[in-house]
């Protein structure tokens, strides 16, 4: 022997299916040359273990990392075709309004919907005893194969998505210690204190918000600045009335326009006398006349730079601010999602949640999968569960408690659908859907809890610290919110001091 290692020859593919041809390569070792050609019409993998991993094609790199994804699970790869962003609206809206339909059962309604999304999927070749992990834009496609547990990956930010899932599940890495817990009690939810006991028996630091201490205030600033690694919310949730707004300006490229949008608010108190803080969300409902949601006409529209000249005219302190020439109210604005705290809403924006932590977040809420779930997961959150429609109190316990307890230690998207089972049984209600790593779990893992909390805040307070006095926050506004956030980490340096007597 010479030393010499033979290569494989190269896999070549083409420009379709790159995902099949890139796991076939490595499954092979071999490497891969694609070429300007159309590729084999392969849409799938078989696995070597009992996952499958389902990708929507349309996006060659969502497809080149959920081969990676699968190579690392010996998962199969299955793909198939892309939604297009109007009818995963639509399917998402008729989930939201199931029980609005007073002619028609929503067990009827739940079925067709199940059956749609199944006819989107295709023959899946379901793994027997298996699990599913679907990447896509949104859809939930692990309700219509209640058969296997499943789990959901969004295309956006997906390759550092499934770097937080597999870190967090590393030997070495901390687990799950600290849970928040939110109750504002504005709808029974006898769920949170049994679920802060097993949790606390797990040997998890505990804390619940409830009544007055859930205000808008103090879970926003909490979702986004303290510490935690699992956070439980059980609230209403869902769409609110808002304002529709009209604005005519002529845009950068001398074209006049007419753009209508809805707007939702979240309002909470600050503790400067009169002074709110007020969430907006923002939903475009027509320009020039033409829907928003209307695919045929809006692929007519000529957009340009309108969009982008709307929003930077309407940021706050614009140089050219624009106003809305009328202000209509609207019983309901699609998407926004509100949560309903102790005083007011709480509505959720992608921004980045736990003190850039990435932690697992279970939203026991109705109808808490739409819009929330790519929120929490684009904001960091390494897991994510919600609800694709209203659940009752009753459901609501049974599904949580089951998979915090009796299935404790499991996968989560295991925990859940073994929980689901249990509560449903062969009913088409399955409405708890999961996104994130497969992998995922509430893994509690023992350590000086307190002192590693206070060590995170201190962090935190110095890094807004330092931004704050070396020339970060320009505006008025933003300095407000910078100071905020400062005095959040300071009270609670300071609620541990005098309760476990941490400097």
């Amino acid at each position: 022997m010479n030393g010499r290692v033979e290569l494989k020859p190269p896999l070549i593919w083409g420009r379709d299916n790159v995902g099949i041809g890139l796991i076939q390569a490595l499954r092979s070792k071999r490497v891969i040359a694609f070429e300007d050609r159309p590729s084999s019409e392969e849409i799938h993998v078989a696995p070597k273990s009992n996952h499958l991993v389902v990708c929507e094609r349309g996006d060659d790199l969502a497809q080149v990392i959920a081969a990676n994804y699968a190579q690392a699970f010996d998962a199969g790869l299955f793909l198939i075709s892309q939604t297009e962003r109007e009818h995963s609206d639509d399917i998402l809206e008729r989930f939201y309004s199931v029980y609005d339909d007073r002619d028609r059962s929503a067990t009827d309604a739940l079925r067709e919907l199940r059956n749609e999304l199944r006819a989107i999927a295709g023959n899946i070749p379901i793994p027997e005893n298996g699990s599913i992990t679907f990447i896509s834009d949104g859809l939930p496609f692990g309700f219509a194969f209640p058969e296997v547990p499943s789990t959901h990956l969004f295309g956006l930010d997906l390759g550092i998505s499934i770097i937080h899932g597999f870190a967090a599940e590393q030997p070495n890495a901390r687990g799950v210690q600290v849970a928040a817990l939110v109750n504002p009690e504005t709808t029974p939810a006898p769920e949170i204190n049994a679920a802060a006991r097993i949790l606390s028996e797990q040997r998890l630091f505990a804390r619940v918000y409830e009544g007055p201490a859930a205000s808008v205030t103090s879970i926003s600033e909490m979702v986004e600045l303290f510490p935690y690694d699992l956070l439980v919310i059980a609230t209403h949730c869902g769409d609110v009335s808002g304002y529709r707004w009209t604005y005519q300006f002529t845009d950068i490229e001398g074209i006049d326009r007419n753009l209508v949008v809805d707007i939702a608010l979240g309002i909470g108190r600050t503790s400067e006398k009169d002074l709110l803080n007020v969430t907006q969300f923002m939903r475009f409902v027509s320009l020039d006349g033409v829907s928003w949601n209307d695919p045929v006409e809006k692929a007519k529209l000529y957009v340009g730079k309108a969009i982008l000249d709307f929003m930077e005219r309407t940021r706050p302190n614009s140089d050219n601010e624009l106003k809305p020439v009328t202000k209509d109210t609207v019983d309901r604005v699609v998407g926004s999602a509100a949560l309903k705290m102790y005083d007011n809403n709480f509505i959720a924006v992608p921004r980045s949640v736990a003190s850039e932590g990435t932690p697992i977040v279970i939203n026991n809420a109705c109808v808490s999968w739409r819009r929330l779930a790519t929120n929490f997961i684009f904001g960091g959150a390494r897991g994510y569960v919600g609800t694709l429609f209203p659940i009752s109190t009753t459901e609501a316990e049974s599904v949580l408690l089951r998979a915090l307890g009796k299935h404790r230690g499991k996968a989560l998207p295991h925990a859940f659908w073994s929980a689901q089972r249990e509560t449903y049984d062969d009913d088409a209600r399955r409405p708890y859907v999961m996104a994130g790593v497969y992998t995922q779990r509430i893994r509690a893992t023992a350590g000086d809890v307190p002192r590693h909390i206070v060590k995170e805040l201190r962090h935190g307070r110095n890094e807004w610290t330092r931004y704050r006095d070396q020339g970060g926050p320009h505006s008025s506004d933003r300095k407000r919110t910078v100071d905020a956030h400062i005095s959040f980490f300071e009270r609670e340096l300071e609620w541990f001091h005098r309760g476990w007597g941490i400097d």
